[in-house]
């Protein structure tokens, strides 16, 4: 009985190492494919999705969430 509790921790643990592991590893891909502007307007309008979403409390359609980008992306755009 303790081999298979044993066993069933290691087994946790080791699958938790390789999640994370792997999940650490796309992040800094994506992070060395984006380029400073377009990770800067990601990070805005998903800010910005999210605090609609909450004042909604709804999820926002497509076209409200493409509104959103197309705002953050004009405001960035006369800031620079």
């Amino acid at each position: 009985m303790l081999y298979i509790i044993l066993a069933f921790i290691l087994g946790i643990a080791v699958t938790i190492f390789v999640y994370e592991t792997y999940f650490e590893k796309k992040g800094l891909k994506v992070e060395d494919l984006l380029s400073t502007k377009l990770a800067i307007l990601l990070e805005e309008s998903s800010k910005r999705i999210g605090e609609r979403q909450k004042e909604l409390n709804r999820k926002l359609t497509e076209e409200e969430k493409d509104k959103i980008l197309d705002d953050c992306y004009n405001e960035y755009e006369y800031r620079v």
